[in-house]
């Protein structure tokens, strides 16, 4: 090794010093200055410190720059008169900001593509208000800018920042959320509303994610908190690994005497792998729409985007208050093709002052808790508590499924604490209670449930049926919403799972106040996909290899789902799967033509519970699509994808780790999720369990 001079290690420590002070510059700019040369000039780790009250007008652009190191653009005000890490900023604060300001031009900030690792921090962003239609900031983009994941801008915060429209005349939207990693921290969004058209805190629909949403004020007329809603540029993509936490989702009541538009406070259309946890949701009322707080709607809102999923999303230890009526869920999008709703679980809730009060003039509420209609699959509601004063709890209704199953598969009710009213559980033309789960949603799960005024007999065993008084008797103080189980009460430690029947104030409490608590037990598995049978008559031994022509016997929507009338291929089996022969090593046949939406069951014999190794043998000429295996409808793999093998009998395998199976019987269904660009999944020849 090289010995250093005494010379040669000063430079050294010099060299390193000034590196280190390079990259931690600050770029003042007071008022008048230019901020977009700041910007420009601007390297990984400096700071961009503006003048406190200067206002500077937009639109700025984040530019692209290298390194990992995040640019800061915030405030000359010291941070011991502005809000702590972790607290959040009120318009109170407002004198101590530096503001930008949007114009006629564009936003007031906005990202070039391929834009990283920038924070914004102690800044008020406003409108001109000639620009109320306008987004007020933009990450990331959409259209010819944003079509590929490679432009999508990354590592973006907002934190302690006050976003705001024009109190007169509103504002289109504060963020539009179309970028990767970010974080929307500790903020104030106010006044976004609009005459005759939707309006936003924040909406996203071109980005990936994942997004962090915490310790917000989040105010909006239209949808406080939107993901889809618009086609998005890139293919295939689904806003995911979303979390919204300890936020106030809320609008003023005095609103309702004011002409805004106003239709919901979360609304999902395309997002998967959501956790709403912590929040505090209210203040909603009918107007635009019938007055469902949170819809799941899946929705290829233009018809370029077939695969708009809203799937793997927990709603859990929040509150909801002051609601016209709270959860709206559609299994199937009424309009253009999309993929199926699918896992939602609504835990450990407290909901109260769900009230037909919440109206406008035409406008009626209806104060149900839910409805579940187009077919929605795997939806779980467990320990919580709902006070509501309207006539269905849960309203169930068929509707479209683009499969052709129209019944609510998977519906788990489990250890809730709620109201019966008139009709409690009912769909159309059925009676309440058993009557109409057996018919819109037979196999569902109804058990350790306190429904107050009902009658056991319209309901299935294992449920506890006190009268009105007695459940309102169970609770600390009902009058100022406090919903603790006292001791003594019918609710005590009656759960099914041997705790108190609905929400678990120390959970939920805990989740409010950011602590961390522990977890809930998870839901029991969904019933399994029943009605197939074995294509042998004997399930597939696994480990071992599974032949994809060889799915299961029992027709159309039970044993599989396949877009066409008929075997396109024309060999081997005379239903509507599409096979044809395959040239792989060792012949035999595949199932091609493959779309989004379309599936196939195979039942098999597990040997050993464990982890096991998945192979999948696809060909497919240019980028394929994504599929999934999922076992007795849980989701065992997550979205694979299928490589350009090089033609369409041009095999490769595909591999996926990690696959926990349970021992015994028990069905596997391949799901196609999305299409490649020449239109097709894949072909599929086999896959093995190793």
């Amino acid at each position: 090794m090289k010995r250093l001079s005494l010379v040669e290690l000063c430079l050294a420590m010099v060299c390193a010093a000034a590196a280190s002070s390079v990259s931690a510059a600050t770029l003042t700019v007071n008022a008048g200055g230019n901020l977009q040369a700041a910007i420009d000039a601007a390297q990984p780790g400096d700071t961009i410190v503006l003048q406190a009250g200067a206002t500077f007008n937009g639109p700025f652009r984040l530019r692209v720059k290298n390194g990992t190191t995040p640019i800061t653009i915030r405030s000359s005000s010291a941070d011991a008169l502005l809000p702590a890490a972790g607290e959040r900023i009120t318009p109170a604060a407002a004198p101590l900001l530096a503001k930008i300001r949007s114009t006629t031009a564009g936003p007031a900030m906005r990202t070039d593509p391929g834009a990283t690792y920038w924070t914004l921090r102690f800044l008020e962003f406003l409108p001109s208000s000639s620009t109320s239609s306008a987004n007020l900031v933009e990450f990331g983009g959409t259209g010819t800018t944003q079509n590929t994941l490679s432009a999508v801008p990354q590592h973006l915060v907002i934190d302690r920042c006050y976003l705001h429209g024009d109190p007169s005349y509103g504002q289109r939207r504060g963020l539009a959320l179309n970028s990767g990693d970010s974080q929307i921290l500790n903020s104030y969004f106010a006044n976004f509303k609009g005459v005759t058209q939707d309006t936003q805190a924040i909406m996203g629909w071109n980005g990936p994610g994942p997004y962090l949403i915490e310790n917000n004020y989040l105010e909006a007329a239209g949808e406080n908190i939107m993901f889809g809603g618009s086609d998005p540029s890139i293919p295939n993509l689904v806003p995911s690994n979303i979390t919204m936490r300890r936020n106030l989702i809320s609008r003023p009541l005095s609103w309702m005497s004011q002409s805004w538009t106003v239709k919901n406070l979360i609304e999902f259309k395309n997002a998967q792998d959501v956790l709403v946890e912590g929040n505090t949701i209210e203040n909603h009322w009918a107007a635009g729409q019938s007055g469902y707080a949170v819809l799941f709607t899946p929705r290829n809102q233009s018809g370029g985007a077939p695969w708009s999923v809203t799937r793997d999303i927990t709603i859990r230890s929040n509150v909801f208050r002051h609601l016209a009526a709270v959860f709206n869920i559609s299994g199937w999008d009424d309009i253009n093709t999309a993929l199926q709703t699918q896992n939602i679980t609504i835990e450990n809730n407290l909901f109260y002052d769900i009230s037909t009060a919440y109206n406008l003039p035409g406008h009626p509420a209806n104060g149900w808790f839910a409805i579940l209609c187009n077919a929605p699959k795997n939806i779980t509601f467990q320990h919580n508590t709902v006070d509501h004063n309207g006539s269905n709890l849960i309203r169930l209704c068929s509707g479209k499924a683009t499969d052709g199953d129209t019944k609510i598969r998977g519906l788990v009710l489990e250890d809730n604490s709620w109201r019966v009213n008139t009709y409690g559980i009912a769909g159309d033309s059925h009676a309440q209670g058993n009557d109409s789960l057996n018919y819109y949603a037979p196999g569902a799960v109804v058990l350790g449930n306190a429904f107050a005024g009902g009658v056991a007999k319209n309901y299935p065993t294992g449920n506890d049926f006190p009268t009105v008084a007695q459940w309102l008797a169970s609770f600390t103080n009902v009058s100022a919403a406090n919903y603790l189980v006292v001791a003594g009460s019918l609710l005590k430690s009656a759960a099914a799972d041997g705790t108190d029947t609905g929400v678990n104030y120390t959970t939920l409490n805990a989740a409010l106040a950011g602590a961390s608590a522990p977890p809930p037990p998870p839901p029991p598995p969904p019933p399994p996909s029943g009605g197939s049978t074995p294509y042998s008559g004997t399930p597939v031994a696994l480990p071992g290899t599974v032949q994809f022509e060889n799915y299961d016997a029992g027709g159309a929507n039970v044993a599989y789902y396949d877009t066409s009338a008929s075997n396109s291929g024309g060999v081997y089996r005379s239903n509507a799967v599409d096979i044809k022969a395959a040239t792989d090593t060792g012949g035999g046949y595949l199932v091609g033509w493959t779309t989004a939406g379309e599936w196939l069951n195979y039942t098999v014999s597990v040997a050993t519970a464990g982890t096991y190794t998945l192979d999948v043998r696809v060909a497919s000429s240019g980028v394929g699509g994504t599929f999934h295996l999922e076992v007795n409808g849980v989701d065992k793999t997550g979205a694979i994808a299928v490589p350009n093998t090089g033609g369409w009998q041009t095999w490769q395998t595909v591999t996926k780790t990690g696959v926990t199976l349970a021992a015994g019987r028990q069905v596997i269904k391949v799901v196609m999720d999305t299409a490649g660009p020449g239109g097709s999944v894949a072909n599929f020849n086999w896959f093995a369990v190793r």
